[in-house]
């Protein structure tokens, strides 16, 4: 009696210790995220400037991920004084059309620099101005001089809809500037705007006014500029 027993005991505990027993499955390994070949090929040491160049920043983007982002390495207390609006940048992103996106810890875009030219990016921040990223140690492509420019040029809101005729001269206005003149007859967009000189800014041409106001423009094709930023209002220069 007991030998049986013992034998029913044996057989019903068999399968709680066969399933003890039973090896555990391992856990399926997650898959490294996969870093796009647009952010290797980014990757590297760029600079950024303001419009005249007198402000600097050195950075250098990494594809590794970080904050919603990519990394990247800069003197942020030197940068900051010379661009306050780095301060807060903790890593940077792609844009749509190629654009380099700085960010912030949340992902929250601080800065969007949109290309222009191979290795060139370009921004326009409303008060400040317009700064330039590019690749460090990379050759800008070649700028205007004034003779190329000045002559006459027509304002206008489209290719075929010009609202006023401007001269631009290559008489000095001031040390970095020159003298430029309307037609009879502008538009009164125009003219309250009050453009007295003009000078060019690496690849684009500025039109100044008299209170120190500006418009900048970049060429869009042969001897038609566009104003950037556009707004809700474009305008161009057409010879």
């Amino acid at each position: 009696m007991r030998a049986f027993l013992l034998c029913l005991a044996l057989s019903l505990a068999s399968p709680a210790m066969a399933e003890t027993a039973k090896p555990q499955k391992a856990p399926e390994a997650v898959p490294a995220a996969t870093v796009p070949d647009e952010v290797r090929d980014l990757a590297g040491a760029f600079e950024i400037t303001d419009a005249e160049s007198t402000r600097r920043c050195a950075m250098t983007l990494d594809a590794r991920v970080q904050s919603g982002g990519f990394a990247l390495a800069f003197d942020k207390p030197a940068c900051a004084a010379a661009l306050p609006f780095l301060s807060t940048v903790n890593a940077w992103a792609l844009g749509p059309a190629g654009a380099i996106r700085l960010i912030d810890g949340t992902g929250r875009t601080v800065a969007e620099f949109g290309e222009t030219e191979d290795g060139l990016y370009e921004m326009a921040r409303s008060g400040e101005g317009i700064f330039f990223l590019s690749r460090a140690g990379g050759s800008e492509p070649p700028g205007p001089v004034p003779a190329d420019l000045a002559g006459t040029w027509s304002f206008a809101r489209q290719p075929d809809r010009p609202i006023c005729k401007v001269t631009l001269t290559e008489k000095p206005a001031t040390e970095d500037t020159f003298k430029l003149s309307l037609a009879a007859g502008c538009d009164q967009t125009i003219t309250s705007f009050a453009p007295v000189s003009w000078r060019i800014e690496r690849t684009d041409m500025v039109i100044l006014s008299s209170s120190g106001d500006q418009l900048r423009f970049e060429q869009t094709e042969d001897n038609v500029w566009r104003k950037v930023p556009e707004g809700n209002r474009p305008l161009l220069l057409i010879r």
